[in-house]
């Protein structure tokens, strides 16, 4: 790490400003570490947690999906309590490793020799590489990588080398979908409902594909996702004998299979996602499983995966000269922007949430935060910012609606927005100082009407773009105007 920086040194792996490493585990910063190596490709992102590892206060695995909400009601000192979150869904990171029979390895139960974490920011990438002793002695490579494809949206992988380097013997790799999962990374909403998914059912499609289905419990948003594992010796299969094991919210297979003293074996994860917002998907189960069973190897998923990102950095790549430090940072940043908001996230009905997203802070709600990445969007990717504006446009029934109900003219936008375009800030909100309850104010802030009137303008400046104008942007622009001249009184005292 450099002093002081909290930015990592670059040292091996990608080059040219655009990896981002990690030496050493440390406990206390793995939640940041995770939320910086986060893969996503403006459908969906995972947070960079370890695939080995559960949430445990330490780790915590996350993966966000556009439009993915639902509501819950807590009851706070009797009073019922009604919130919006962006869902964290089924957890399809699941790959852990036995050795002869014993438990599954963690982090905490093994003495690491080595570990290293990264992110390769030209084809977001998270990669891990770590060497360790378990209890009985036996020293083992670990080799992780993994995406979330960039050309097909839908589509994930994992890759596992593993090198037993003093002993030979039999392994266990469990492969999984985990449904038990909630909303509970952020500490203040942990005591606000947390449960947002209802188990559907298992499945599997053939010995290699397993599959689950969950729905949300208020919203009726059914996600399906299925993972195809093989394991490989160099490039052949090598055969390995599964068992299942499955409940209503949880599906698993366990591979095992001999390795050799310092041969390499590959453990190879393919991954679908699909929700019923998407198009062309009569069940979402079945839609992943087909495609997973379609699934070329890795090394061909990513290499498509490669070229949509070199794609788009041809277009999106901002150069510096003079300070490796601040090219690293600008294209971290450009890379987070792109991992929530791509081409992929043209046909979404999808705005831009606050936090990204990479895990659970501002429920996954769309603030004024856009304000920021437009100007970049505007002249890189103008299309994404004309759809994130559409966000905006497909609630404007709902903007106007609060005008009136507020006794103004016009449309008056919400301070935080979700799926339905009405006001999702909390009626309360924990104080982190006192540790209490208190009423949430900020619903009352008004300046993210202004905001949405300036990144109309601005796109229209920068694209000319007449036809969004003469069809959305100007009627936005309007009401939005006639909100403020409807909230404006004239001070006589000051003449203003």
């Amino acid at each position: 790490m450099r002093p002081g920086t909290g930015v990592p040194m670059q040292r091996g792996g990608a080059v040219d400003g655009f990896l981002l490493a990690y030496d050493g585990f440390d406990p206390g910063s793995e939640g940041l570490r995770e939320a910086l190596t986060s893969t996503g490709n403006g459908y969906l992102c995972t947070r960079g947690t370890a695939e080995w590892e559960e949430a445990d206060g330490v780790h915590y695995p996350g993966t966000y999906a556009h439009g993915g909400y639902n509501r819950e009601t807590t009851i706070l000192g009797g009073l019922p309590v009604l919130n919006e979150d962006l869902v964290n869904l089924p957890n399809w990171l699941v790959l852990q490793l036995r050795v002869e029979g014993g438990d599954a390895i963690r982090l905490a139960d093994v003495e690491l020799l080595e570990y290293r974490h990264e992110l390769d920011i030209r084809y977001a990438a998270v990669i891990r590489r770590l060497r360790f002793r378990d209890r009985d002695g036996r020293v083992t490579t670990l080799h992780s990588r993994r995406f979330v494809s960039m050309s097909d949206p839908h589509h994930g992988g994992i890759e596992w080398t593993l090198v037993a380097e003093n002993w030979s013997g039999r392994v266990e790799v469990v492969t999984a979908i985990d449904g038990r999962v909630s909303n509970a990374g952020v500490a203040r909403y942990r005591q606000l409902e947390g449960r947002h998914l209802n188990p559907v059912g298992p499945r599997t499609f053939g010995p290699e594909v397993i599959a689950l289905k969950v729905g949300t419990r208020q919203s009726n948003l059914y996600i399906g996702q299925a993972a195809r594992t093989r394991v490989f010796r160099g490039d052949q299969p090598l055969q390995a004998e599964r068992r299942l094991y499955q409940m209503e919210d949880y599906i698993q297979q366990l591979l095992a299979f001999d390795v050799q003293q310092g041969v390499a074996t590959r453990v190879e994860k393919l991954v679908t996602f699909y929700t019923s917002r998407d198009p062309a998907v009569s069940d979402t189960l079945v839609k992943a499983a087909t495609s997973a069973a379609r699934h070329t190897d890795f090394a061909a998923t990513f290499g498509r995966h490669a070229a949509a990102w070199e794609e788009l950095w041809q277009v999106c790549d901002v150069r510096v000269s003079g300070d490796e430090r601040v090219q690293l940072l600008l294209r971290l940043h450009i890379a987070h922007v792109l991992q929530v908001c791509s081409r992929n996230t043209a046909d979404l009905d999808a705005g831009l949430p606050a936090r990204g997203l990479n895990g659970e802070a501002y429920r996954g709600h769309v603030f004024w935060d856009e304000i920021y990445a437009f100007p970049f969007l505007n002249v890189r990717l103008p299309e994404v910012t004309r759809e994130l504006l559409m966000y905006r446009y497909r609630r404007i029934g709902e903007a106007r609606a609060a005008a009136r109900e507020a006794g103004l003219r016009g449309a008056m936008f919400p301070w935080q927005s979700g799926s339905e375009g009405i006001e999702e800030t909390q009626r309360v909100h924990l104080n982190p100082v006192s540790g209490r309850w208190e009423p949430d104010l900020s619903r009352n802030q008004r300046h993210v009407n202004a905001a949405i009137f300036y990144n109309i303008w601005h796109y229209y400046q920068t694209t000319g773009d007449q036809a969004f104008l003469r069809d959305y942007g100007a009627e936005m622009m309007l009401e939005i105007a006639r909100l403020w001249a409807s909230i404006a009184r004239f001070n006589p005292e000051r003449e203003r």
